[in-house]
């Protein structure tokens, strides 16, 4: 399995994006996690992706759009996802982070790997056993 920061799903999907090295890689790892049945998508990457596309001024028909694409595959968040979440933050204290560490625990429960832009994951790379692929 697999699980794009949002970052990612943002450069494969917005039109208008800032550098196209980023989308061409974008889309190219969101189409082959489509083809091999693996991409797997949260509440919170639903949450982010439609907060930062109206941001970049995306039409509504267009994030609308994205979004029940998107939806096809959410996997539901649980408690036990949750309860990670919070593991982490009182071990490690990345209260700012709490969003990456949302994502991480996610991605930590569906075993899945952990794929982003923002190299600011570098600072849980040592928190999970998972697969987080800084591009």
């Amino acid at each position: 399995m697999v699980y794009f920061d949002t970052n990612i799903l943002l450069y494969a999907f917005i039109k208008d994006t800032d550098d196209k090295k980023q989308r061409d890689i974008s889309v190219k790892l969101v189409e082959e996690a489509i083809d091999n049945n693996t991409l797997i998508i949260s509440e919170v990457i639903l949450c982010e992706f439609a907060f930062v596309s109206s941001k970049l001024n995306e039409s509504k028909d267009d994030i609308d759009d994205n979004l029940e694409f998107l939806l096809t595959f959410l996997q539901p968040s649980n408690f036990s996802i949750n309860q990670r979440m919070i593991e982490i933050l009182k071990e490690t204290s990345l209260y700012v982070s709490s969003s990456d560490v949302s994502h991480l625990a996610f991605a930590e429960y569906h075993n899945a790997k952990l794929v982003t832009f923002d190299k600011g994951f570098k600072k849980l790379k040592n928190i999970s056993n998972i697969e987080i692929d800084i591009k």
